[in-house]
């Protein structure tokens, strides 16, 4: 007898199909958990590592900038350490000369005009403009003037520079100018007071204080006192600034005219 077996189902469903099924929903649940865990063991090592990292980065820019501390702090000894030597080699060419120096004496204050004694008037356009008050008028009381000047020249005298210092003492020094008081003319008890052109009165140096004083003295003596004492903004100031200038002629024209 034969079989013809395309009449039959010859494919029957496996008996093993559910144990196969279950097996691998197992293998796939077993796989989902471990790639979970490993997941999460992955997201807790990042977490440690970022922990990490930001921590590095921390330190390291704890790290520059205690570095930048050290090397500012090494910058500035090298620079105070030449500053201390130039200072103590410019010592050989410092030389002290007095130069005038002025404060400005104005009338008591009136009550018409700003703290700068300037008062408003209304143009007949209607614009307003400000002018000098009429109290705004002053005196100048002289007196003398340190200057701290460095002086070098070449040996057969005939290259003469003149240094001061830019700032702070010790913190450098540049070439005197015009603009930065350069000597015009040194008086060593060498020229009549009535000689001396007091155009540019700032650039006239004097080799003893009590030259200048003198100088100032005879300056003040050309000068008028009479109602002026006040400072820009209507301070009495007359009496500290002659005391302050030894020069007490000022007060005593004041007590005669009044």
């Amino acid at each position: 007898m034969f079989y013809d077996y395309e009449d039959e189902d010859f494919y029957t469903e496996n008996e093993y199909q559910e144990e196969i099924d279950n097996l691998k929903e197992a293998i796939k649940k077993s796989v989902k958990r471990e790639i979970t865990e490993e997941m999460n063991r992955l997201c807790e090592e990042n977490k440690k590592l970022q922990g990490i990292k930001e921590n590095f980065d921390t330190v390291k820019k704890d790290f520059e900038r205690k570095k930048d501390e050290c090397d500012r702090a090494i910058r500035n000894a090298e620079y105070n350490a030449r500053c201390a030597r130039i200072t103590e080699l410019m010592e050989k060419f410092k030389i002290v000369m007095w130069s005038v120096t002025w404060e400005n004496l104005y009338k008591q204050k009136c009550d018409k005009c700003d703290s700068w004694r300037k008062v408003k008037i209304a143009l007949p356009s209607g614009k307003v403009v400000e002018d000098d008050c009429k109290c705004r008028k002053y005196v100048k009381i002289y007196f003398p003037k340190a200057n701290v000047i460095y002086e070098m020249e070449d040996r057969s005298g005939g290259v003469r520079i003149w240094y001061k210092e830019k700032g702070e003492p010790g913190s450098g020094y540049i070439v005197a100018d015009s603009s930065a008081v350069l000597p015009g003319m040194i008086i060593d008890h060498d020229k009549n007071f009535e000689d001396i052109e007091v155009k540019n009165l700032y650039t006239i140096f004097f080799t003893s204080q009590e030259e200048c004083k003198e100088f100032c003295d005879f300056l003040n003596r050309k000068a008028d006192y009479k109602g002026y004492g006040y400072d820009m903004e209507g301070k009495l100031v007359r009496d500290a600034l002659m005391t302050e200038t030894g020069f007490t002629n000022g007060s005593e024209q004041e007590e005669k005219h009044e």
